[in-house]
């Protein structure tokens, strides 16, 4: 069975699962984290990075509630990176969207809208895979009520639509 990390916030740490189809997940993800402390928890974490096929990272929110400066964002993502990548040159790497929900609303849209600019420019630099959340998205382009138990964190059904975009990425 293949090895995969999720290296995030609360999203990826409310997914409780062990696998997902051929891929054994190791979930060291933390509720309330940024990318600054993922990149320490990736150095404490390098053992199973190295021997890991595969890393889902999923920040940005919580800098944006902390209101914390935008740019530092993608500036601890690319130092995370950078780490991963030279740490295991094999591994890949999907990097995840900021999900746009109602919640987020009065985060300022464009603050996230800038960060997923960001984001997807850190694929493409690091040719790295990215996960996006069009399908879980309303027509105002935000998580759909179905898919969300309190207007950010996944449903059973939100989750489905995650783990078959992420399988999709993968294989």
């Amino acid at each position: 069975m293949k090895k995969l990390i999720f290296l995030g916030h609360s999203i990826l740490s409310f997914y409780k699962k062990e696998s997902m189809g051929d891929w054994k997940i190791i979930n060291v993800s933390q509720q309330g984290i940024i990318a600054k402390e993922g990149l320490q928890m990736a150095k404490k974490s390098a053992n199973e990075l190295v021997e890991s096929d595969a890393v889902l990272i999923m920040f940005g929110i919580n800098e944006l509630y902390y209101q914390m400066k935008k740019e530092s964002i993608i500036t601890y993502l690319t130092q995370l990176l950078v780490f991963i990548s030279e740490l295991n040159p094999k591994i890949r790497i999907v990097l995840s969207e900021i999900i746009q929900t109602d919640e987020t609303e009065r985060l300022k849209p464009e603050k996230i809208t800038w960060v997923n600019q960001e984001l997807r420019k850190l694929s493409k630099r690091f040719q790295i895979k990215l996960l996006t959340w069009e399908r879980v998205y309303d027509s105002n382009g935000k998580i759909s009520d179905r898919y969300t138990i309190d207007g950010i964190h996944l449903t059973k059904e939100g989750y489905a639509i995650f783990e078959d975009n992420l399988l999709q990425l993968l294989n």
